[in-house]
């Protein structure tokens, strides 16, 4: 990123970016900002000097909204791309989803736009150089072959429902994340940060999420001839499905228990986006790592210069997840405290350790000390117990 977060604004309404201009002048102390009054001016401006966020509206005349960004998501990819507009139509709505890291209604709130863009600019500087190389490529994420089949059968049932198909997508992190990504834009939820996947496909609703398979934005099959074996992915993919359901038993009546259940589900996809961009090398670093003693991170570090803890808190980050649930992503390594689960991050981080301890690492060391459960409170142990029950059935 400049020193200074460069911002583009596009609008074909000279009103409406002369309204921008006043709007954001709080802001030219912390950006420097262009305006562009159509997509091939910003288009000129993005080839002249870095840009950071392009913010652009939907209906414009010879290109629109959507054409100006699939020309800077090939021609540009580590730009963050917003659309701002107020009319979209079924027709338009898939192809903005696919396009946009953030979709905004319009008109929208000073207060809104700058909170929008400060939050993406935050996700994009944390990345730094090494991150922002795996993650500003990422668009989808690679899931276990069976996925697709799952979901279409789920979307064609006769009785689909917002919760079976979520059911279907709470078995794969890269659905359940990309999902979660998309009805977490504003134009959505007005601000409202969604963790649960019933609800998120709820508010997308089924034709908008079978569109999405068809288009294979929400599905992209892994593939088992590349680099990495398939095992990788289904062990992967096992443990976070098994974490995410203890740390929901671990939070069991507690206001953030859907939070700590996404947050297990999401919490090992940064390796998803290490495999995703660059195969070879994440290969590399789980062949170090199997025959190593220490976590995996160690082994990325040396590959990427970033850990998959780091690279997932910034998709996660960008793609607008809920707070509670990028921070217990970021924290699932650390070593879990002998006392309850007070929160998403206490819960992932124990559900983790003892999954791992269970069914095997994926991302800690494999001559690890497994965790002492005499020391776990009652509660803690009942809920282990009543996992391990239910993982036999």
């Amino acid at each position: 990123m400049t020193q200074r977060p460069h911002v583009l604004f596009v609008d074909d309404e000279p009103m409406i970016i002369d309204g921008l201009r006043r709007m954001l002048r709080i802001c030219r102390d912390r950006w420097t900002m262009s305006f562009a009054e159509s997509g091939a001016a910003a288009l000129d401006i993005m080839r002249s000097r870095p840009c950071d966020v392009v913010v652009t509206d939907y209906r414009m005349p010879e290109m629109d909204g959507a054409a100006l960004l699939e020309q800077v998501r090939t021609e540009f990819p580590g730009v963050v791309r917003v659309i701002l507009s107020g009319q979209t139509n079924e027709s338009n709505l898939l192809r903005i989803m696919v396009l946009a890291h953030e979709m905004l209604s319009k008109p929208t709130t000073p207060e809104v736009l700058i909170a929008v863009i400060e939050r993406l600019l935050d996700a994009r500087m944390r990345t730094g150089s090494g991150q922002h190389s795996a993650v500003a490529f990422v668009e989808s994420l690679p899931s276990p072959s069976h996925t697709f089949v799952e979901l279409l059968a789920a979307l064609e049932d006769e009785e689909a429902s917002a919760q079976s198909v979520g059911t279907v997508i709470e078995k794969d992190p890269a659905a359940a994340a990309k999902v979660l990504h998309l009805v977490n834009s504003s134009a959505y939820t007005a601000g409202h940060k969604v963790s649960d996947v019933a609800q998120a496909v709820t508010l997308l609703g089924l034709h908008t999420v079978r569109g999405l398979v068809m288009m294979h934005d929400l599905i992209r099959v892994f593939d088992a001839d590349a680099a990495l074996p398939a095992t990788w992915i289904d062990a992967l993919t096992l443990h976070a499905v098994e974490t995410s359901r203890l740390a929901r038993l671990l939070g069991a009546g507690a206001g953030w228990q859907s939070d700590a259940f996404t947050a297990g589900l999401l919490h090992e996809v940064g390796q998803l986006v290490l495999a995703s961009a660059r195969p070879g090398d994440f290969c590399d670093a789980l062949g170090n790592w199997t025959s190593g003693d220490r976590d995996l991170h160690v082994y990325e570090q040396t590959a990427f210069d970033a850990s998959h803890v780091q690279v997932g808190v910034s998709l996660l980050g960008l793609w607008g997840l809920p707070t509670a649930v990028i921070d217990a992503v970021g924290g699932h390594t650390t070593v879990p405290g002998p006392g309850p689960a007070t929160d998403p991050a206490s819960a992932v981080a124990l559900a983790h350790r003892i999954t791992e301890a269970d069914l095997g690492p994926v991302c800690g060391p494999h001559t690890g000390t497994a965790l002492d459960e005499d020391e776990l409170d009652a509660s803690t142990r009942a809920a282990v117990s009543r996992w391990r029950r239910e993982r036999a059935h």
